[in-house]
């Protein structure tokens, strides 16, 4: 547990960074590389965040069977990983030609796009919580909140998969 707590604070201390890394002096080229990237955290740590749901939602299915210590480890992982989401996208890229999921509109309403991933910290550290009791239901319920979060967010601000 603290050697993926030190990798988690390193991971969001990168975060932190990632929303001045455009701010400085930084032109052409390098300013590029740089706005890559930040999309490339973003997509990392998106991407682990659906891997780490992945065992939860296959035993909220019970299409594999519920192990209640493999639940809150995932649940931990998504947790740690979503206080990573603000920091994440405080960085406007607009001004690049990226490929980015994340819609224009996040930036000009990122108040709203924060309160929205605050809402999935605290419901993924409730998810931590409802796991720690090792019944599949409370799980569930607490998934639920999660994956509405998730929605949420997915249907305001990031572009469909078409």
């Amino acid at each position: 547990m603290k050697k993926m707590n030190l990798v988690v604070l390193a991971a969001l201390g990168m975060t932190v960074l990632t929303g001045s890394v455009l701010a400085d002096e930084a032109t052409g080229d390098e300013a590029l590389n740089r706005a890559n990237k930040v999309v490339e955290r973003r997509e990392a740590v998106m991407g682990l965040m659906g891997w780490s749901a992945g065992p939860m939602v296959g035993m909220i299915k019970e299409q594999t069977p519920y192990d209640a210590g493999a639940f809150t480890r995932q649940a931990r992982r998504m947790a740690a990983l979503s206080e990573m989401v603000d920091d994440l996208f405080k960085a406007d890229v607009r001004q690049f030609d990226l490929h980015t999921e994340a819609k224009p509109e996040l930036w000009d309403e990122y108040d709203d796009f924060a309160k929205l991933a605050q809402d999935l910290v605290d419901s993924s550290k409730s998810l931590v919580v409802a796991s720690e009791a090792g019944d599949l239901d409370v799980a569930r319920k607490a998934f639920t909140a999660v994956a509405d979060d998730c929605k949420a967010c997915h249907d305001k601000y990031k572009e469909d998969d078409h």
